[in-house]
């Protein structure tokens, strides 16, 4: 049996998804599609990886040998792993509640409340998912690692926004120009530029500068997990 029927094979009898693979391994859920298709070969540390993982040597993946007969319980992923998933979106689900309460509380409610309590939920669904991720790295470093890097990837863009938010585009710009030469430019202006050149500083310059750092991070913690 090929090393893609393998690795299939294996997945199917744990009952996992390729994306759950891929969160455990830290890889793109496409990396184990081709890898179960043939169109590519695991790197060396995926299929050391991948040996730990589903209980068996690197021998019987890259070798036309038979399974071996470990016992169950010695197959059967831990409950860290199985529910690393889930972990995931609760981590998720968390951090997005926070921000909307951050952003109801600096923009809507009448005192300051929903704004602490948003701001206690991001920290507090920041933290939990780096407990998983250190319980994981007891039993499997790599898949540690993974679980965090993969949690990040998508929880960087719901953290980012809250020093934004509380910096406002004219704090950032105030860093580079002058109070007085922007009031003295703003009334240069003819009314349509004025209302462009506020949107700019108010909402575009934020926005960029938002989208600027979670690409970056996204990128490189991606770039990590190949």
């Amino acid at each position: 049996m090929p090393l893609n029927e393998k690795i299939q094979s294996l997945r199917r009898e744990r009952g996992l998804s390729q994306e759950e693979l891929a969160i455990t391994l830290g890889v793109s859920r496409q990396a184990v599609s081709k890898w179960e298709l043939g169109d590519a070969t695991p790197d060396t540390d995926k299929v050391i990886a991948l040996a730990n993982y589903f209980g068996v040597t690197t021998d019987y993946l890259l070798r036309d040998l038979a399974p071996e007969t470990a016992p169950a319980q010695q197959r059967a992923p831990s409950a860290q792993k199985r529910f690393a998933p889930m972990l995931l979106c609760i981590g998720w689900c968390g951090s997005a509640l926070g921000l909307c309460m951050l952003l109801f509380g600096q923009y809507f409610a009448a005192n300051d409340w929903p704004r602490l309590i948003g701001l206690m939920l991001l920290v507090l669904f920041a933290i939990l998912p780096l407990g998983s991720s250190l319980m994981l790295r007891q039993e499997d470093e790599q898949a540690g690692r993974a679980f965090l890097r993969q949690f990040w990837r998508v929880n960087i863009w719901l953290v980012t926004p809250v020093p934004l938010i509380w910096l406002g585009g004219s704090s950032i710009l105030a860093h580079f120009i002058s109070s007085g030469l922007a009031e003295h430019l703003w009334s240069a202006l003819p009314e349509p530029l004025w209302a462009l050149g506020r949107l700019a500083v108010f909402a575009a310059l934020p926005i960029a500068l938002y989208i600027a750092i979670c690409l970056l991070v996204t990128f490189l913690l991606r770039k990590k997990s190949k």
